[in-house]
């Protein structure tokens, strides 16, 4: 199997997966850059250069941080996913 289809596949797994738990047990409310960086599965770096770009996911400025809704992280996933 070529390394890129490996790549392609893990990651496909890792959205499922997190689909998975996000449909199991829905989270309500909001959390940071580090923390939406974590459930998207991809590095904090990753997500600031997506934003950058006006790629991101949905976020609200919170005094000097910014904050991600786990609706919009979740709406987000899929729209990669599909």
């Amino acid at each position: 199997m070529s390394p890129d289809l490996h790549s392609e596949i893990e990651l496909l797994r890792a959205r499922v997966t997190r689909l998975e738990r996000a449909q199991q047990s829905p989270r309500n409310g909001r959390t940071t850059l580090s923390g939406a960086a974590r459930y998207l599965g991809m590095c904090e770096e990753t997500l600031r250069q997506r934003h950058a770009r006006g790629e991101g996911p949905h976020r609200v400025r919170l005094g000097r941080h910014w904050s991600y809704a786990y609706t919009d992280l979740d709406r987000y996933a899929e729209d990669l996913a599909g």
